[in-house]
C-alpha cells in the first residue's frame, strides 16, 4: 500500500478534527489538535526517530487487526500524561501524581482515540481496510529493548512507518504526543511477546 504525500496531508487533517471533536466530549472543554509532523519513512529510520523521552515514559501500543500488519504506538512524557489523565478527569493539572490502573486505562484510550482517527483517516484516504487491537502497556526499557533489537538485526529493512507528532490543546495546556504506526511482523511479534497488561 502506497501512502502518498497527499494521502498523508489529508489523513492528518481529517484524523486531527476526529481527535478534537472525541476529546472534546471525553473532557467537557474546547480541545485544538495540530500535527506538526505527519511523515512516511522506512521502519528502520522510524525507529532511529522515535523518542522516548524519559525514563519515566508512559507508552502504549495495540496491534493492526486488519488490512496490514504492524503496530500502532503512542509514547507521552509522564508530565504530560499526568495532566492529560487531569484534564480528561475535569480535574486541576497537577492533581493526579501517580497513574493508577483507572489512569493508566484513560492512556490506553487516549491511544484509542489518536490511532482510530489517524487510521480511519488513513484508510478511507487510501481505501484500505485497517482497524486496531486493544491497547496494552509496555515499559519504556522493554521498548528501548525491541527498538535496539530491531535496529541490530537489520531484518525489517523492507517494513515502512508512518509518524504523526500530536499536539492536544485542552483548556489551554498543552499536551504533546507521539504516534507511531509500524508496519512490520517483526515488531509485532515481538511486541506480543513481551507486553504488560
Amino acid at each position: 500500500m502506497e501512502f502518498t504525500e497527499k494521502i498523508l496531508e489529508k489523513a492528518s487533517i481529517e484524523g486531527s478534527a476526529k481527535v478534537a471533536e472525541a476529546f472534546s466530549k471525553l473532557s467537557s472543554s474546547k480541545v485544538e489538535v495540530s500535527v506538526s509532523q505527519v511523515e512516511k519513512m522506512p521502519l528502520l529510520a522510524s525507529l532511529d526517530k522515535i523518542n522516548i523521552p524519559e525514563e519515566q515514559a508512559v507508552a502504549v501500543y495495540a496491534q493492526l487487526m486488519s488490512g496490514l500488519a504492524g503496530a500502532a504506538i503512542l509514547i507521552m512524557s509522564r508530565e504530560d500524561a499526568l495532566a492529560l489523565v487531569d484534564l480528561l478527569n475535569q480535574q486541576p493539572v497537577g492533581t493526579t501524581g501517580i497513574l493508577k490502573d483507572i489512569d493508566r486505562s484513560a492512556i490506553k484510550e487516549t491511544l484509542n482515540i489518536l490511532s482510530n482517527s489517524y487510521i480511519t483517516a488513513l484508510a478511507e484516504s487510501a481505501d484500505v481496510k485497517i482497524r486496531i487491537d486493544v491497547p496494552y502497556m509496555i515499559s519504556p526499557d522493554r521498548l528501548k529493548g525491541i527498538i535496539s533489537f530491531l535496529l541490530n538485526q537489520q531484518t525489517v529493512k523492507d517494513d515502512s512507518a508512518i509518524i504523526f507528532e500530536t499536539t492536544l490543546f485542552i483548556t489551554q495546556h498543552q499536551v504533546k504526543a507521539s504516534l507511531y504506526l509500524l508496519f512490520s511482523k517483526k515488531l509485532v511479534d515481538l511486541l506480543n511477546s513481551n507486553g504488560e497488561k
